[in-house]
C-alpha cells in the first residue's frame, strides 16, 4: 500500500548520536527505530523499512558482506535506500569512496558527511522515504496486474467451456433433427416439436451466458447503467412467477407466494427482472423436488423480496464468497459463476442490499431490500 507506515532504521554505535538523529527525524514526522547490530538491521529491513541509516563506524567487513547479501536478494520491485553517515574532512574522503564502492553494485546508497546539517539529513531521509513508497506502489500495481491476468485467464477458460457445451448440444440436436426429417417413417410433428424445444432451450442458455459476459464488461468499465421508471413490483413478481412456473413444475418444486399488492417504486424494470430470474434459476437448480417460498412486502419505505428454498444449502464460510465473480454455490453445477455477482451489483446500483441466510443441507433464503425512491 502506498500509504503504509514506514520507518527509518538506524544503526549507530554512539547512543548519543542515535538519539540526536532520532529527535531530528521525528520532528519531521519520520519515525525511527534504533537497532544494535547489522543482523538486526537486515531483519528489520524485510518488514517496514523506508530507509536504512548507518554510521560507517558500525561497519565491518562481515557486516558489509551481510548487508550486501541482503540488498542483492531484494524483490525485483524493491530498491531499499541506504544513507551512510561518513566522517568529514579530506583524510576521510578516500575511505568514504571505498564504502560507497562496497555497496554500489547492490544498493541505492547515498553518502552524508558529518557533521550533519539538520535540513540535509531530513531532506535526504524524506527523498528516500518517498522513493520507497513509490516502490510499494509499483509492487501493488504488479500484484493487481497479476491478479487481473489470472482472473482474465480463468474467465476465458470457464467461458470457453460453458459456451462450448450448448454449442455442441445444438450441433448434435440439429444433426438428429436433420436425420429425422430425412426419414419419413420416423418423422412426426411431436418429435420435431421436442427437438425444436430443446434447441430453443440451448439458445436461451447461450443468450444468458452472453448477457452475463456483457454485464461483467459493463460493470468493470463502470458502464452498467439503470433506466429507471415507476414500476409495480407486485405485478412484475407475479408475472415472473407465472413465467417460471413450467420450470418449477418440471423439477417438482411446489411454489408458495405471498405478494403484497401495490408495492411501487422507481427502479429499472429490466434489471430487477434479471435479478429475480437469477434467484429463481438458482432455486430450480439447487432444490429440485422441494418447496420454494416467494414473499414481497413493503416496510419502512423499502420493498423486501425474499426467495427461500429447501435445497442443498450453503456452507457458512461461503455465504459471502458466492457473491464474488466466478464463484458457484456448488462446484457440481455449471455456469460462469457470475449470476449472484451481477445480482449484487444491480441491487447496489439501486442503493439496495442483498443477503443470504443458509445452513448446509437446510436450503437458502435470499433477501433483497430496495428503497422506494422516486426521482424529483
Amino acid at each position: 500500500m502506498s500509504d503504509r507506515h514506514l520507518n527509518a532504521i538506524l544503526l549507530c554505535p554512539t547512543g548519543q548520536d542515535a538519539h540526536l538523529i532520532t529527535v531530528v527525524l521525528e520532528k519531521a514526522s519520520i519515525s525511527t527505530i534504533i537497532v544494535t547490530s547489522m543482523t538486526e538491521l537486515c531483519e528489520r529491513s524485510k518488514e517496514d523499512a523506508g530507509v536504512l541509516i548507518i554510521a560507517v563506524e558500525a561497519l565491518t567487513s562481515q557486516g558489509i558482506e551481510l548487508l550486501n547479501q541482503n540488498l542483492s536478494t531484494q524483490e525485483p520491485w524493491s530498491d531499499l535506500p541506504v544513507l551512510l553517515l561518513t566522517s568529514g574532512g579530506p583524510k576521510n574522503k578516500q575511505s568514504s569512496i571505498q564504502f560507497l564502492e562496497a555497496f554500489i553494485s547492490s544498493g541505492n546508497v547515498t553518502l552524508l558527511e558529518r557533521p550533519l546539517q539538520h535540513l540535509t539529513l531530513i531532506s535526504a531521509a524524506q527523498v528516500a522515504m518517498k522513493s520507497r513508497r513509490r516502490q510499494f506502489q509499483v509492487k501493488n500495481l504488479l500484484t493487481e496486474q497479476i491478479q487481473a491476468t489470472k482472473i482474465r485467464d480463468e474467465f476465458i477458460s470457464i467461458a470457453g467451456h460453458e459456451l462450448k457445451t450448448p454449442l455442441t448440444s445444438l450441433k448434435l440436436q440439429t444433426q438428429m433433427t436433420k436425420k429425422i426429417s430425412q426419414n419419413p417413417e420416423k418423422f412426426t410433428i411431436q418429435k420435431m416439436q421436442k427437438q425444436l424445444d430443446y434447441t430453443i432451450n440451448q439458445i436461451d442458455r447461450l443468450n444468458k451466458l452472453v448477457d452475463d459476459m456483457l454485464d461483467i464488461s459493463r460493470i468493470n468499465t463502470g458502464k452498467l447503467r439503470l433506466e429507471k421508471s415507476d414500476i409495480n413490483l407486485s405485478i412484475l413478481l407475479e408475472d415472473l412467477v407465472e413465467r417460471f412456473m413450467p420450470q418449477f413444475e418440471a423439477v417438482n418444486c411446489q411454489v408458495k407466494c405471498e405478494i403484497q399488492a401495490e408495492v411501487i417504486g422507481h427502479w429499472d424494470s429490466y434489471k430487477i427482472e434479471q435479478v429475480i430470474n437469477n434467484l429463481f434459476s438458482n432455486s430450480i437448480r439447487y432444490s429440485p423436488g422441494r418447496p420454494v417460498e416467494i414473499h414481497l412486502i413493503k416496510e419502512a419505505q423499502k420493498a423486501i423480496i425474499s426467495i427461500k428454498d429447501y435445497g442443498v444449502g450453503i456452507e457458512a464460510a461461503n455465504l459471502e464468497r458466492i457473491f464474488e465473480r466466478f464463484e458457484r454455490a456448488s462446484s457440481a453445477n455449471s455456469g460462469l459463476g457470475l449470476g449472484l455477482y451481477i445480482t449484487r451489483q444491480i441491487i447496489e446500483l439501486h442503493e439496495g442490499s442483498i443477503k443470504v441466510e443458509s445452513q448446509l443441507g437446510q436450503g437458502a433464503k435470499f433477501i433483497i431490500e430496495l428503497p422506494l425512491i422516486f426521482d424529483t
